[in-house]
């Protein structure tokens, strides 16, 4: 593909439909956006302006739900944000070294148009890999302010000797 006559079309578009229409489209100048670039400074985060009602946000580059993961001697702290989401609507399941969550997210307006829709809904369920093996059965769970915590107790056992026959 040729991107100079590429541009030089969006430039002609751009002549006949108006500069909003264009800008709306691509968040600044046809140009910027072919160079990668929106306000003269390199595009940094993928933006999503389009969505369409009950529609789950596009991430490729980006999990939802977001998380961290800290550990001690003792456990694993994950925190994981989940704003605007009821603690009826999440649900968490483990094995080996994987921690799932699944949910749902609703919309807050049952009756209504969507103009604009940024904001994800829908079903979402992400899988967290953790580096060793979890204990099961010492784990905690705690949901407040939109904040899933999960505390596991780390399953460590002192190095063996083995014997060989």
């Amino acid at each position: 593909m040729d991107v100079d006559k590429l541009k030089q079309w969006l430039e002609l578009a751009q002549k006949v439909q108006g500069n909003d229409f264009w800008n709306s489209i691509f968040d600044g100048s046809p140009g910027q956006q072919m160079a990668g670039q929106v306000n003269g400074q390199p595009e940094s985060r993928t933006r999503y302006n389009h969505f369409q009602p009950n529609q789950n946000a596009p991430s490729p580059q980006e999990d939802f739900p977001k998380v961290d993961i800290y550990t001690n001697n003792r456990e694993w702290m994950v925190v994981i944000d989940l704003p605007g989401i009821r603690k009826e609507d999440v649900s968490l399941s483990m094995a080996a070294n994987k921690l799932t969550i699944k949910g749902v997210l609703h919309s807050p307006y049952k009756d209504a148009t969507v103009i604009r829709a940024e904001r994800a809904n829908g079903h979402f369920e992400r899988t967290i890999q953790l580096p060793e093996l979890i204990n099961e059965t010492r784990t905690a769970a705690r949901f407040f302010n939109g904040v899933l915590e999960v505390r596991i107790m780390r399953n460590l056992t002192p190095e063996r000797n083995i014997r060989i026959d």
